[in-house]
C-alpha cells in the first residue's frame, strides 16, 4: 500500500502470481479491507478454497453502511478481483442489503449488475427558486422583473399607500419586494 495525494494504492498479489492495484481509496476503504483480510487471515474459516470462506471474510458491514460509492475504476477491479477468485456467480453469496453502501455490498451488487445510483445532494438553498429580479429605484420604489421575461416587470411602491401596477392587493410582486 502506498499513500498518494491524501489516497491510498492498494497492491495485492494474488496466488495465481496477478498483481491487482487498486488506487484511489480512502483511509475507510483500506480499513475495511484490511479488517476483511484480518477476519479471513485469523483462521475463522474453515475450508479457505470454499465460495463461502471469502464470502464470509468480506461481509455486510452496517458500520460502514453510509461510506461514499468507491470508484467505478476501483469497483470494476474488486468485482474483477472477486471473479478471478471464484465469486463470478453472485448467487452464491450474500445478498447485499438494499440500502446500505459498505464495500461487500457495493461489490455483491456490482457482481450483479446493479450500479448504484449517484446521488446528488441538495440543500436547501437549492430548493429556494427565485421568481423575480428585484431592484430598489429610490427609498421606497422597487422594480420587479421576471428573469425568464425582462420586458415583464411591475414597479412596487412600499410608501402610503402600499402598491403594485399589477392592479392586486398582496401580490406576488410586493410579497418578493418585502421577502428581499
Amino acid at each position: 500500500m502506498k499513500e498518494e495525494k491524501g489516497s491510498f494504492t492498494l497492491l495485492a498479489i494474488l496466488q495465481s502470481g496477478v498483481q491487482a492495484k487498486v488506487p484511489n481509496l480512502s483511509e475507510v476503504e483500506v480499513n475495511a479491507i484490511f479488517e476483511a483480510h484480518a477476519h479471513y487471515a485469523e483462521g475463522k474459516n474453515k475450508d479457505p478454497n470454499s465460495i463461502e470462506s471469502l464470502a464470509s471474510s468480506m461481509q455486510h458491514n452496517p458500520e460502514q453502511a453510509n461510506l461514499p460509492p468507491l470508484p467505478p475504476d476501483v469497483l470494476k477491479k474488486l468485482s474483477d478481483l472477486a471473479k478471478s477468485v471464484g465469486l463470478e456467480n453472485a448467487g452464491d453469496l450474500v445478498q447485499a442489503e438494499p440500502h446500505c453502501n459498505c464495500v461487500y455490498c457495493q461489490v455483491v451488487k456490482a457482481l450483479q449488475g446493479e450500479t448504484a445510483p449517484i446521488e446528488e445532494e441538495v440543500t436547501d438553498d437549492d430548493l429556494k427558486f427565485k421568481t423575480w429580479d428585484i431592484q430598489q429605484k429610490n427609498t421606497k420604489l422597487y422594480t420587479a422583473t421576471n428573469p425568464l421575461d425582462p420586458n415583464e416587470y411591475y414597479t412596487v411602491f412600499l410608501g402610503e399607500p402600499i402598491g403594485c401596477t399589477c392592479g392586486h392587493k398582496n401580490c406576488e410582486h410586493l410579497r418578493a419586494v418585502l421577502s428581499t
